[in-house]
């Protein structure tokens, strides 16, 4: 058996945000089309003879706290009394606190992972499940369960409903995130729900572009009002939004010279602070082993 693997942990792209009702537990009741980018953390998991996180330092962005990927490995060594001990080792490329599912796409990524070693222990008669694994993934937050899945679809409920959407392949999202964190905590503490964003939605192909959180998040983090502005500038660009509860905000063109060759652009591009990235949405699946 492979002692060594390293997988990849795209981020998660919220194309547009419902929020629907609060629920009695403290949840809120949502509806989301959601696809992932080709920008991703690499997961390297490793047979050792203890348990250990590390953070590499080739990260893009520095991750001061590991727990997401503590929680992951302690749910998933109680539920299959794994016997396995790992080194973990995250390159962290996904902005943290920006609204792209970086922590819940990592949380997926290494349940992936270690759901590779233990089904490949010859030792473990009963194989783990996806579904098995989404369920796990659910108890560690409801993004996970559709980080596992890698694919474009339409989350409902608390995020545990998941449907297969078609998005189109040929186009490309200019991503920008302020380097303002926002806690997706304080975001929901503070929404109102008579302040959603429905009016005059946008559309990409049949796709409606809108983020219910888009005014409470505007609110508390004043870069996103500004990001957004400056994407509406943009000569031809099909839609723009933000995602998640922010702060990355995003714009989707037919091509690159779209955007390129647009003087908002070379704008942006003096903003140094602005963390920019532009690339294709893609359908990962279960399969994130790179080597």
């Amino acid at each position: 058996m492979t002692h060594s693997i390293t997988l990849i942990a795209p981020a998660k792209l919220n194309l547009n945000l419902n929020v629907k009702n609060k629920l009695k537990n403290g949840y809120h009741s949502l509806q989301s089309d959601v696809c992932f980018l080709d920008l991703y953390d690499e997961i390297n998991i490793e047979i050792s003879d203890f348990d250990s996180i590390e953070i590499s330092d080739k990260s893009t962005f520095i991750l001061k706290d590991e727990s997401i990927l503590s929680k992951t490995l302690d749910h998933f060594n109680r539920e299959f009394k794994n016997e396995h001990k790992f080194k973990i080792t995250l390159k962290k490329n996904i902005p943290i606190g920006a609204g792209l599912g970086g922590g819940s796409s990592d949380s997926a990524t290494l349940l992936l992972g270690l759901r590779y070693f233990y089904n490949n222990n010859p030792y473990n008669s009963k194989k783990i499940t996806f579904t098995k694994l989404k369920e796990i993934g659910l108890k560690i937050g409801s993004d996970v369960p559709a980080c596992i899945v890698g694919k474009s679809l339409k989350l409902s409920g608390i995020g545990e409903k998941l449907e297969k959407i078609y998005i189109p392949k040929n186009y490309k999202f200019l991503l920008i995130y302020p380097n303002k964190t926002l806690s997706t905590k304080l975001v929901f503490d503070n929404f109102n729900f008579r302040t959603k964003d429905n009016l005059n939605p946008m559309y990409f192909n049949e796709i409606k572009i809108f983020n219910s959180l888009k005014f409470v998040s505007q609110s508390i983090e004043p870069e996103i009002k500004k990001i957004l502005k400056m994407l509406k500038s943009f000569e031809k660009i099909i839609a723009f939004g933000m995602s998640g509860s922010g702060s990355s905000c995003f714009g989707i063109f037919k091509n690159s010279k779209d955007f390129v060759n647009d003087k908002e652009f070379k704008k942006l591009k003096l903003k140094k602070y602005y963390f920019i990235w532009h690339g294709n949405k893609k359908e990962f699946g279960y399969n994130r082993i790179i080597y």
